[in-house]
């Protein structure tokens, strides 16, 4: 028997998660206070940037805070028994979707997908209709789909398979890049026992963290899956994250298949379950591997299509509104969208400081900048050092990697608006490296540039020294995060 549960918190993450309620009514009580407005419009940018923060870190609080408040009795204890895969014997497809991602590594993941624990088929969905591929699934006894059809992207992909060739009570889902550990299957079929779990969802973990924008990325979602992820299941409300998942085939049925969109489908999918009264798990145990993007472009197409799926939710379908969910779901899905809104914050946070630099203009009274540092350090400490002490570390690579994630987040809200067309292009696929860098580098580029600019112009006749010092350091730290961006992520493209 075996019961899932959040990772466990040291004692100086539960402080800092414990007073983090009050830093931000404290910081709050100061920042909201209209007596303190400097420049009006600066003194608003500044406003939306922070309640967007709060909102934020709020949301993360409320999500950590209550599952460990909870008593035992109230959490949602997902068991099975050890017998009941060997005497129910389960039938399970698996499904590997891709689309021209390099053959080494596809290889991998088909070859540790077949050679799993328990018997299985393998059904390899190639978009990209290589030779290679087709060539490797039935050397090993594998099974090999292509389609006419490219509409829909990946939901498209797996809509096909499961209406044509596998047939499975339950199917489990690998993206080309992640590598299945042998036990996957034996280990998360049981779950099903319970016959209203429709999906069980295992960790994302990545292995190429020797590479600058692969480390900052995996840091960041180990937050992710170590705290909130887990965290959600007290509120039926774990999503599934498009791959090293199981499906039960009925309920994808009950729902009319895979929702059937150009990207996020993954929670699509998981909300139209939850919609229909089913059950999703979060098991906190790695079990299979994967690669994090490497690339400056393989890192914009990656959290613009998160971010896409994020916006398109809170502007088309808010889960604020969705009867079909209980309330905590409703606010639990509402709290994974707003976090896409954090582009905002950070665009407005880098601006602000060079804002003073450049034409001395400032959002608070220039009387109370000593009053504003006392409120916003104990603010500043918990929101920033709370990551710190969750992981245990903070790499320099996911801070910058952090601050540089506004332009593909602001990209993919205007597109959302503007409802401009896309097109689905996997992370690390082959043939999309055609895109100019500097369509996807030029806000960086152009912030750096604008650094250089405002450093001497503020130094040029200072009127006040501390604030200026204060603010060329942050100038400072802000442009040089982003050069370690620019230029560790323009020699990934290299290689």
């Amino acid at each position: 028997m075996k019961i899932t549960k959040i990772h466990s918190l040291n004692n100086t993450a539960l402080l800092f998660i414990l007073i983090a309620p009050f830093t931000v009514i404290y910081y709050a009580s100061f920042i909201f206070n209209p007596q303190h407005m400097g420049n009006w419009f600066l003194y608003g940018v500044q406003l939306f940037a922070d309640i967007i923060a709060i909102a934020i870190v709020g949301s993360l609080w409320i999500t950590i805070i209550l599952d460990l408040l909870q008593p035992e009795y109230h959490k949602r204890q997902n068991k099975y028994h050890d017998g009941w895969l060997s005497s129910y014997k389960p039938k399970v497809d698996v499904l590997i979707p891709t689309a021209n991602e390099p053959f080494d590594i596809v290889s991998e993941t088909i070859k540790k997908a077949i050679a799993m624990d328990y018997p299985h088929k393998t059904f390899v969905l190639d978009d990209g209709k290589s030779p290679q591929v087709k060539e490797l699934v039935e050397s090993l006894g594998g099974y090999y789909i292509t389609r006419t059809n490219r509409t829909k992207a990946k939901s498209g992909n797996l809509n096909n398979a499961l209406n044509t060739l596998s047939k499975a009570e339950f199917f489990a889902v690998f993206d080309a890049d992640h590598v299945p550990r042998k036990a996957f299957l034996t280990e998360l079929l049981p779950f099903f026992e319970n016959e209203n779990v429709a999906l069980v969802q295992t960790p994302q973990h990545f292995i190429n963290t020797d590479n600058f924008i692969a480390s900052g990325t995996a840091q960041a979602q180990e937050l992710f899956y170590k705290y909130i992820q887990p965290a959600k299941n007290s509120y039926n409300s774990s999503f599934c994250v498009g791959t090293n998942m199981i499906y039960r085939r009925k309920a994808i049925d009950d729902i009319g298949g895979i929702a059937l969109v150009d990207h996020s489908e993954d929670i699509w999918t998981t909300i139209m379950l939850h919609e229909k009264g089913y059950d999703s798990i979060f098991y906190n145990k790695i079990l299979a591997e994967g690669r994090a993007p490497e690339s400056i472009q393989s890192f914009f197409r990656q959290q613009n299509r998160w971010a896409r799926g994020g916006f398109t939710l809170f502007f088309t379908h808010n889960p604020l509104f969705i009867k079909g969910l209980t309330l905590d779901q409703r606010l639990q899905y509402f709290f994974s969208n707003i976090h896409y809104f954090s582009g905002f914050a950070i665009l407005i946070y880098l601006l602000l400081p060079l804002a003073y630099l450049l034409f001395g203009l400032h959002p608070l009274n220039k009387h109370v900048g000593n009053m504003w540092f006392l409120h916003y350090l104990p603010f500043f400490i918990t929101v920033y050092f709370l990551p710190f002490f969750l992981l245990g570390n903070l790499k320099l690579s996911t801070i910058s990697t952090s601050l540089a994630s506004f332009a593909p987040y602001l990209q993919a809200f205007f597109s959302v608006i503007l409802k401009n067309s896309y097109t689905w292009v996997a992370t690390e696929a082959r043939n999309s490296l055609k895109t100019p860098i500097m369509a996807y580098l030029w806000p960086h580029v152009f912030i750096i540039i604008l650094t250089l600019f405002a450093i001497p112009i503020g130094w040029y006749n200072v009127s006040d020294l501390p604030t200026t010092i204060a603010t060329t350091i942050w100038v400072i730290i802000n442009a040089t995060l982003l050069f370690l961006f620019i230029n560790n992520g323009l020699h990934g493209e290299r290689k």
